[in-house]
């Protein structure tokens, strides 16, 4: 059966750099050229100073070593030595200069970079319908306000009521003031469920040279009704030299045009006292062949308070995928009591024909106040496209003739006939009109 192409690429142990220049972390396989990839990923990145700017970047090595538009990530960490995320979303056709998708870092004069876990996900969608998977993409630059301003948006005309679309959202975000916060949000406007306005995000810079990047997904059960997705950023104040937006993109897959998925979705705010891992979303899923599961979830960590750090990990069966790095590496980590963190998550695993595998997104924090999570989702599909349930005919009438005869044939209105004839065959038919 058909599926969608995928590539996954990880880094499951810490890679270290003391290079003021780009180094390579890690590098995908070897690409097609000409074929048109959809980008995922995640990455837990740290730095050995709260006081300098690090750096990482997605690098296409099949183009003449292009960086992917607005992947390079400038963090000026809120803890040394502290992980935080890396997120990225976005597509590019391979070109003919042979290697993959490179991810690499940059550290600063005198200070170490490390990267201690990655997720990089590349999607060839190019079996799916194309009314199956969505994308769209902004790069028109502009300042922030204190409104809400649009950037990417598309339009799904007629979707199936009843199913489940599972839309990812990404921005990047240049800072230019500290004291302030910028927002990001998805807005979802249809039919008689005319506004849907999370998840939605908080973050502040820490230097005025960092370049933010942040993406959040969650699944949509849609009706019939025309369905507008899109991007909106604003700053939380308008009091001068506001964080400029600089690109942000839209990719969303129907999950019904795959053979099994299931997804969830919280809107709610969830809050424990508890320091170790808590489950905020499980289910089981049977896929019907053994192609890649790929599993998506986010959450928005709610931290009420400066330099507190939230864990996030998928599990599938009781164990971490794709490696169990996430259980003692942050995600996320506050700048400003108002932050609301995305923590993203990407990861794939092999399917078992006829067999169930329970997965569940857990998370954590590092301090006993009672804060937790919100907008959170878990979604899992099989990577093997539906198929096509097959014609049946009625009413056939079937007619052979033997070698030499002559014969005619009369059929009634509405009859479907075939007729086979051996070698020699003379044959007539008449029909009625």
């Amino acid at each position: 059966m058909a599926s969608i192409g995928v590539i996954h690429t990880t880094v499951s142990s810490e890679v270290e750099s003391t290079s003021n220049l780009f180094s390579e972390v890690v590098e995908s396989s070897a690409l097609v050229d000409g074929t048109t990839y959809y980008v995922i990923c995640h990455g837990l990145c740290e730095g050995s100073a709260s006081s300098a700017v690090f750096e990482w970047r997605l690098v296409d090595k099949t183009n003449g070593d292009a960086v992917l538009s607005n992947s390079t990530l400038k963090r000026e960490h809120s803890g040394a030595d502290t992980c935080q995320s890396y997120s990225f979303i976005g597509r590019f056709t391979a070109g003919s200069d042979g290697g993959g998708l490179a991810f690499e870092q940059k550290a600063p004069t005198a200070k170490t970079i490390r990267t201690q876990y990655l997720s990089l996900l590349l999607l060839d969608v190019s079996n799916l319908d194309s009314a199956d998977y969505f994308y769209a993409n902004d790069t028109t630059s502009a300042t922030h306000t204190a409104t809400y301003a649009d950037r990417a948006s598309l339009t799904v005309a007629e979707p199936e009521s009843g199913d489940t679309y599972l839309m990812f959202g990404w921005v990047a975000t240049d800072t230019n003031k500290v004291s302030i916060n910028a927002l990001m949000r998805m807005q979802v406007t249809q039919g008689v469920d005319p506004v849907r306005n999370y998840p939605e995000i908080s973050y502040e810079g820490e230097d005025l040279s960092e370049v933010l990047n942040w993406w959040v997904c969650r699944p949509y059960t849609m009706s019939s009704s025309s369905a507008e997705f899109t991007i909106q950023t604003k700053d939380d104040d308008d009091s001068g030299d506001d964080n400029t937006y600089l690109e942000s993109t839209i990719f969303g897959l129907r999950l019904d045009a795959f053979e099994k998925f299931d997804s969830a979705y919280t809107e709610a705010l969830s809050t424990t006292t508890s320091t170790s891992f808590v489950e905020l979303e499980s289910f089981s899923l049977t896929p019907d062949s053994t192609d890649d599961v790929i599993v998506s979830a986010c959450s928005v960590f709610d931290p009420n308070g400066t330099n507190r750090s939230s864990f996030e990990r998928v599990q599938v069966g009781g164990t971490t995928k794709p490696n169990a790095v996430p259980d003692t590496e942050s995600n996320a980590r506050s700048n400003d009591s108002t932050d609301l963190l995305a923590m993203p998550y990407i990861t794939r695993y092999d399917g078992v024909a006829d067999t169930a595998q329970t997965i569940d997104l857990d998370v954590k924090k590092e301090v006993a106040n009672d804060i937790g999570w919100l907008n959170y989702s878990l979604t899992a599909f099989s990577t093997t496209i539906a198929s096509t349930a097959p014609v049946n005919y009625s009413a056939v009438a079937t007619q052979t003739f033997a070698s030499g005869d002559v014969a005619s044939a009369s059929y009634n209105s509405g009859d479907v006939a075939s007729e086979t004839f051996n070698s020699g065959d003379v044959a007539s038919e008449v029909n009625p009109s």
